[in-house]
């Protein structure tokens, strides 16, 4: 297979940090090549070097298609044929389709400059059904379309204007913000790229997608690139070790006998997608909830923490009553939220990772009206050291940070309040897997501290991993509840499945 890019010698440092050192990237025309490493590792760096956001050390070379490539030139790399498809996906949910590709492609005018709506909805459609979305609505506001549909149309417009020379697609972690069925139409998607010639650099944390969809898998720990390995050479026990540099032994929750008073109470809960909720938590139980998007399991969490206004349904620790839509109420007894939108509503962009792991409590710190920063820069400190958070230092600003190690601030800023029940939303969304089995054992620790654990993901493996009782979610209601050896990927995905075919 020919090669298409080759980098030399990449190198990048910040100040106090080597993000990249001296590595060395080979991808094949043709190839899925994944790229792998700890939150912290250089991918982003390297992306963002390819991409031209970031500048390389003096040293390092490239080349695409045998021509020279300037690494940190922005042009250079569209001239190349190069694209990116970032997690954010940087679409305008307010207008349609045929508008966000237009961003990129321009649109088509006849005279007088007047847009030619009928040929920008044709090609919109062709654009669509390329990448095998026929029954995407161009004509509808990006906001109202599936997850799967929103990355399909981020890669669409990535390719506008491709004229099948050379081509490499790079997609940071396209999958993980996607429930499972939306995850499948998006492999069909790459896999249909791949046939007509497209590369594709795939970061992913999510192992089982480099050995879907991957022919060859680059690993990058502490800054440097550790070997690149056929994908069929490995298994997933090995890609981990290679990832972390040691062994992770796998575990799942034992079985909890249920033989003491609840210590979460949430009876008839309702509002969002939850039309109606009943949830009992022992103190040391961690409970999963599991669904599609839409079943209200993306709204469940942030309604019994009063994140969102519930319509209808009572919440209780003990023997408090949470009042709907009062986040500080739902603070004071006890409940501790790590929401899954890290971006918009788990971390203040302008503060730094101190800033943001002590904001939601302040008084431990506060003598006469006045912050002692010594103390609160002290227990930051401790909390960077305790999940091993990748920063400068405790005063640099939280955007600094991986996404992956911004994640891991919001949980620390969970802990840290001791609470007694603690909710977590998608808690290891983007997350590495050395980093994930670090945070599972902390809420292990949790539980067998007495706190009341709920877990809503759409990482099936995750809750076999954590939880005692798995909860089932289809259009708003419970569908089924599972326990001990009936929690499983296999059967936790066939009950969403079944009910929602039954249902529909």
């Amino acid at each position: 297979m020919a090669e298409l890019l080759k980098i030399d010698r990449l190198s990048k440092t910040f100040p106090g940090q080597a993000a990249l050192i001296e590595v060395d990237l080979e991808i094949d025309a043709g190839e899925v090549h994944a790229l792998v490493g700890q939150n912290g590792s250089g991918k982003s760096t390297l992306i963002k070097v390819l991409a031209g956001y970031h500048q390389p050390d003096p040293g390092a070379t490239a080349s695409i298609a045998d021509h020279p490539l300037t690494l940190g030139d922005a042009h250079a790399a569209a001239a190349a044929g190069i694209r990116f498809v970032h997690q954010d996906l940087g679409l305008v949910g307010s207008i349609s389709t045929i508008e966000n590709l237009a961003l990129t492609a321009g649109y088509r005018t006849g005279r007088g400059g007047r847009i030619l709506w009928k040929e920008e909805v044709g090609r919109a459609r062709e654009a669509m059904a390329t990448l095998g979305l026929d029954d995407l609505d161009v004509k509808a506001p990006v906001d109202s379309l599936s997850a799967a549909q929103k990355t399909g149309v981020a890669i669409a417009r990535a390719l506008m204007g491709w004229d099948g020379s050379t081509r490499l697609l790079v997609l940071d972690e396209p999958t993980a913000t996607l429930p499972g069925q939306d995850v499948a139409r998006l492999f069909e998607v790459i896999r249909r790229l791949k046939s007509t010639g497209v590369s594709i650099l795939y970061v992913s944390h999510h192992l089982d997608e480099v050995f879907a969809l991957a022919d060859r898998v680059t690993i990058l720990r502490d800054a440097r690139r550790v070997a690149t390995v056929p994908v069929g050479d490995l298994d997933h026990s090995g890609l981990i070790e290679l990832i972390v540099g040691h062994q992770i032994e796998e575990s799942t929750a034992s079985v909890m006998s249920r033989s003491t008073d609840p210590l979460l109470d949430v009876v008839g809960l309702a509002g969002g997608n939850v039309e109606s909720l009943d949830l009992h938590v022992q103190p040391g139980e961690i409970v999963g909830l599991a669904g599609i998007t839409g079943s209200g399991r993306e709204h469940a969490l942030a309604l019994i923490s009063g994140q969102i206004p519930r319509t209808d349904g009572e919440v209780k620790v003990g023997e408090r009553s949470v009042a709907s839509s009062a986040p500080a109420e739902a603070l004071k007894s006890g409940i501790a939220f790590v929401t899954s939108d890290r971006a918009i509503r788990g971390t203040v962009g302008p503060m730094s990772v101190r800033e943001n792991l002590t904001l939601c409590d302040l008084s431990p710190y506060v003598i006469g009206h006045r912050l002692r920063h010594t103390p609160e820069k002290a227990d930051t400190r401790t909390w960077i050291g305790r999940l091993s958070i990748k920063t400068s230092s405790s005063e640099a600003g939280i955007g600094s940070l991986s996404g992956g190690n911004q994640q891991k601030v919001m949980f620390s800023k969970a802990l840290r309040l001791a609470p007694r029940v603690l909710l977590l939303d998608e808690p290891t969304q983007g997350i590495d897997v050395g980093a994930k089995d670090q945070i599972h054992s902390l809420v292990d620790e949790a539980a067998a501290n007495g706190v009341a654990v709920v877990v809503a993901s759409t990482d099936t493996d995750e809750l076999v991993r954590l939880c005692h009782r798995v909860v089932v979610l289809v259009e708003g209601r419970v569908a089924a509840e599972l326990t001990g050896s009936q929690i499983t990927a296999k059967s936790i995905e066939q009950i969403q499945l079944q009910t929602t075919q039954r249902m529909s």
